[in-house]
């Protein structure tokens, strides 16, 4: 299937809303302004053919003479804009003209592509001109008095001024047409960026307004869900569904990755029956609205990167039914704006900071050394903070150093001087379950430290 269809299908199909689907990329309209832009060149004898011909001729002189691939093209198309707010394009197809000779040099065209140019050329202010064919490649040699190469190029870079010759503008008029389109559709999608940024940033202040008050430890109605909000922020959170989060996969996800990574987090929630525990409504309702942001968040994946492979496609049929090779030139003018990863990474910093953020994860709050949760934490001197029950550990080790800077902090620091209190009611406050089975397990390991393993087993019977 053609990518046109493909293109108007997924647009019809994937559920984008109206507004999105009146910002895309028109695909077909730029289509036909290429059509009318080739219906131009055919009628100065410029079809592809005769262009590819000349790239070619020049191109094998280049090589053979051990030239860049810049120097001495047969043509160039120069892509400018006016500078404004707006880009207005007016692109250039100009060729030089030998002002001595009125050759036109390395003009390996037909009779009638010869007679049209030469007209033009005419039109411009030049008489007696003459397009004339050129020696071969092989022959080509550089003429000492002037400096110039008879296989010189018919088109340079810019605007630049080409001792001893005169410069030939081709007339045309589809291609501004092309280029205007193509970048004031650009243009509108960035603004509908700024739109959607805007509208989801509103969403998400809300939701995080609403998450705030449904995890507040101090609301009695609220504790036996604190934990299961965290849990599903933590599976949210380790399936990096955007972004990557591991030294091997720290990029932004593309849609089909992340779609696959969504989908794993929407059935881990459901296996672990966290919706079901959501009775109450504003619960479940305040799930439903962070999947539905989620699904926006892939939704404008997808408008991305279809609509960037549109231009890409687009662009491409350009050169290939114009041989005028846009592709060197376009990226440095139009620059596709990153619709999807932009718009991700805006939404995904807002749903940390606005969402996530109200619920503390428990990895934050853990011990450097045992990898639980900082229970009765006590701060070293150099603010590094253990469990105390690491603490003792080390201390009965003689370790003076803190393992993680070094500093001799460690057998000065006791359960008076060095317990954080301040720490110490926030981890009871919202890690109520986990400070609980810390301390139980504290209890035990004092008793083994006292009594032996046989405390253990003792506890057991009991």
């Amino acid at each position: 299937m053609k990518f046109g269809q493909v293109f108007k299908q997924a647009l019809r199909n994937e559920g984008f809303p109206s507004e999105w689907i009146d910002s895309a990329i028109s695909y077909q309209q730029l289509k036909k302004c290429i059509n009318r832009l080739t219906d131009e060149l055919a009628q100065l004898g410029l079809d592809p053919a005769t262009l590819d011909k000349l790239l070619k001729h020049v191109e094998d002189y280049n090589a053979s003479a051990a030239k860049g691939d810049d120097e001495d093209r047969p043509f160039e198309y120069i892509l400018s804009d006016d500078g404004g707010s707006t880009k207005t394009f007016h692109p250039k197809l100009l060729f030089y003209v030998d002002e001595a000779t009125g050759a036109l040099h390395s003009a390996k065209l037909d009779a009638d592509a010869k007679r049209k140019l030469q007209m033009l050329a005419v039109e411009t202010g030049m008489t007696d001109i003459r397009v004339c064919e050129e020696p071969d490649s092989d022959s080509l040699q550089s003429d000492d008095s002037t400096g110039v190469t008879p296989h010189t190029a018919l088109l340079t870079h810019g605007t630049r001024k080409r001792p001893g010759f005169r410069t030939v503008e081709i007339p045309l008029t589809s291609d501004t047409e092309f280029f205007t389109k193509l970048s004031s559709e650009l243009s509108g999608l960035e603004a509908l960026q700024e739109r959607e940024e805007k509208r989801m940033h509103n969403e998400i202040e809300e939701l995080g307004k609403q998450i705030a008050r449904l995890t507040d430890p101090d609301r009695r109605a609220n504790r036996k869900l604190l934990a299961v909000w965290r849990q599903v922020f933590q599976i949210y959170l380790e399936e990096g569904i955007f972004f990557g989060t591991t030294e091997s996969d720290h990029s932004a996800h593309d849609a089909a990755k992340a779609t696959a990574r969504y989908q794993d987090f929407c059935n881990k929630i459901k296996a672990a029956g966290f919706v079901d525990k959501f009775k109450k409504k504003e619960n479940w309702q305040a799930l439903n609205t962070f999947i539905n942001i989620n699904n926006e968040i892939l939704q404008g994946l997808r408008f991305g990167e279809i609509n960037h492979t549109a231009m890409s496609k687009i662009l491409k049929k350009f050169d290939k039914r114009t041989a005028l090779g846009v592709k060197s030139t376009v990226p440095k003018q139009i620059v596709y704006p990153s619709f999807s990863e932009h718009l991700a990474k805006a939404v995904c910093a807002e749903v940390n900071t606005q969402i996530l953020s109200h619920v503390p994860q428990i990895d934050d709050y853990s011990c450097p050394t045992c990898m639980d949760l900082k229970w009765r934490p006590v701060r070293l001197g150099c603010g590094h903070v253990f469990c105390i029950r690491c603490l003792i550990i080390m201390q009965g080790k003689k370790q003076e150093k803190c393992p993680l800077c070094r500093q001799s902090t460690v057998g000065e620091a006791n359960s008076v001087d060095n317990l954080d209190q301040e720490l110490s009611i926030f981890l009871k406050k919202w890690f109520p379950d986990e400070v609980k089975a810390k301390q139980k397990y504290n209890e035990l390991m004092a008793g083994i430290d006292q009594y032996g393993e046989v405390y253990a087993e003792k506890c057991i019977v009991m």
